[in-house]
């Protein structure tokens, strides 16, 4: 008798706060919001890009606004069986033909290597690689490398399957590489990224560890973005800074109940996946950007950082040391990175 009487009030219970949890996203979202968007013209049409993390996020947005456009893309994605099936579904969304799946996991070298080896035997061009692909707030893991699994996903494997693909982006007239940055490389300091080592087990303990050990991952990209910028000038190297954006990457973000609030505090303010993807659809489209420079959420270039040119030698000899030891054997000419870098 009890449940037949409060089965129906939960259910209204239940449908009241879900409808009140979609009008309070509506009026925040009106209210407050200033939609950011961008009016370039396509020029991405014909195009070969290369876009990590594609099936999730600002990177799914990005990989059907590249479709839809007329690009050839490729799908780099960790889950073979939700890459392939969502390659499936941006073609039967799109009309577009040439949009493929390969499979890359930037926690496995190996697997590094042998989607480069793959896209290679596809294509003899690389206009556009589009860097997307990252985690945050990871339970703390060591990968299968003895690396800690922020880090190599975030930069590492990012690093590595940049050096193998500048070549093939350095014979490609006009090409860009775009590397997805975050505001939180501004709380962490160069001497934080000299002095991490990734193989030791990390303890993050409150929510500002996640954060600091995600501004490392994300200032050693940054850092060799501008290794790249300055290295290779007929490529155009831009970062990216999409915002706080509602994606799955705080999937392991505030989880317990008294984090709840918090979690869905955050799930109203921040961008959703359409505003967190217009700088980089901007990025890709754009014809008065150029290289080096920082691309904020609202569009706003930031010319690039001074960083002393020692420290990007430094960072790159020590990835380019750390990725060899997993790879014994990889052919040196298909990077151009590695040379002289020792």
């Amino acid at each position: 008798m009890i449940v037949t009487v409060l089965n129906p009030i939960v259910a209204t219970v239940c449908q009241v706060f879900s409808a009140g949890y979609l009008l309070l996203k509506s009026y925040i979202h009106n209210r407050w919001r200033t939609p950011i968007e961008c009016h370039c013209q396509n020029r991405v049409r014909g195009k070969v890009v290369v876009i990590t993390g594609a099936t999730s996020g600002i990177g799914k947005f990005t990989a059907l606004d590249l479709a839809r456009k007329g690009a050839l893309v490729y799908l780099a994605c960790r889950n073979r069986e939700a890459g392939a099936k969502f390659a499936k579904e941006v073609t039967r969304a799109t009309g577009n033909q040439d949009v493929h799946f390969l499979h890359l996991d930037l926690t496995d070298f190996s697997s590094v290597v042998a989607f480069v080896q793959d896209f290679l035997r596809c294509e003899e061009k690389l206009d556009v690689l589009v860097n997307n692909a990252a985690i945050f707030h990871h339970p703390p893991k060591q990968t299968q490398h003895n690396l800690e699994i922020i880090f190599q996903t975030n930069y590492l494997g990012v690093f590595l399957l940049t050096s193998l693909l500048l070549d093939t982006a350095r014979r490609t007239p006009n090409s860009r590489i775009i590397f997805v940055s975050s505001e939180s490389h501004r709380l962490v300091s160069v001497r934080d990224v000299e002095t991490f080592d990734p193989s030791e087990p990390v303890r993050v303990e409150k929510f500002d560890d996640h954060v600091r050990l995600y501004g490392i991952s994300k200032l050693s990209l940054r850092i060799f973005a501008q290794f790249v910028a300055e290295r290779f000038p007929g490529i155009q190297v831009t970062e990216v800074n999409p915002g706080n954006v509602w994606t799955p990457i705080y999937r392991y973000a505030w989880l317990s109940w008294c984090d709840m609030l918090t979690r869905l505090l955050c799930s109203q303010l921040m961008r959703n996946v359409q505003e967190g993807a217009q700088p980089l659809i901007h990025a890709l489209n754009s014809a008065s950007l150029h290289s080096g420079i920082y691309l904020s959420d609202n569009l706003e270039v930031e010319e690039k950082p001074s960083y002393d040119p020692a420290v990007t030698r430094k960072l790159v000899a020590a990835s380019v040391k750390l990725v060899r030891r997993y790879l014994e054997g990889t052919p040196k000419e298909i990077s151009v990175i590695f040379q002289n870098e020792d």
